[in-house]
């Protein structure tokens, strides 16, 4: 058992929305799996959104809360990338390649990259750009010619995290004003996600005015990661439960 757990009620709301996020899956898994390039990036995201949210109870129950505003802004980023995906529908498919094809095309850059590599990396680029419709297959290898590949790999569509999320129907913005300052590890982190922040103890321990904030934030972008790909590949099937978590999440607030 955890050495900290969470609360039942919290437990429950963390949970109901991991199998929100399944329902999801196995839906999109019954009627044929991931269709195009962007079902393919967003089934990449989810999956990572997923691994984030259970991270964020670990850390939770086993004295760690503190360094949970990490886990929760990279879900931030997270839900910015199905947002870079999918805010111009005629061009979801080929900014899905750019999110799926920027380790390689980076990797294809690298002064140090050996021949065998260079091979793996251009024969995934290859694989990658035929899945493609025609009409994004000249744009991708186009891209993969880049010289010096952008930091990020929605640019120069998007410049940063923000923008995404300023094109988003989601309002979120205040999760965003809340955890992008801890990203590099500011003060903030000790500030705001300490429950005692003047002990200088780093054994972990419990902290139970914070833990509730780390959940319901994880469990509300988790929630909203999810909900793209419902409407993107599911037919908004599940937009009833949407609903009812976004209720409880509130309820918690």
């Amino acid at each position: 058992m955890a050495p900290f757990a969470l609360p039942p009620e919290l437990a429950e709301l963390h949970d109901d929305v991991l199998r929100y996020a399944s329902s999801i899956q196995n839906s999109i898994v019954a009627h044929g799996g991931c269709a195009s390039m962007s079902s393919e990036a967003l089934n990449v995201l989810a999956y990572n959104a997923v691994l984030a949210h259970r991270g964020v109870r670990t850390l939770c129950e086993e004295g760690w809360t503190p360094l949970t505003p990490l886990l929760i802004r990279t879900l931030l980023d997270i839900f910015a990338s199905c947002i870079g995906v999918l805010n111009r529908p005629e061009s979801a498919d080929y900014m899905a390649f750019k999110y799926v094809s920027d380790f390689y095309r980076k990797w294809l850059t690298d002064v140090d990259i050996t021949e065998p590599e260079r091979l793996e990396a251009e024969t995934a680029l290859n694989l990658l750009v035929n899945k493609l419709p025609a009409v994004d297959q000249d744009r991708a290898r186009q891209l993969i010619q880049e010289d010096r590949p952008r930091t990020y790999w929605f640019q120069p569509e998007f410049n940063t995290t923000k923008a995404l999320l300023d094109v988003s129907p989601h309002d979120i913005h205040r999760l965003y004003k809340h955890f992008s300052a801890v990203t590099h590890g500011g003060l903030s982190v000790k500030l705001l996600f300490d429950d005692d922040p003047a002990a200088e103890d780093i054994a972990p321990r419990q902290h139970p005015r914070n833990t509730p904030r780390a959940i319901i934030a994880s469990s509300r972008l988790l929630l909203e990661v999810c909900y793209v790909r419902d409407q993107w590949d599911n037919f908004g099937a599940a937009e009833d439960a949407y609903n009812e978590l976004v209720a409880r999440i509130a309820a918690h607030q």
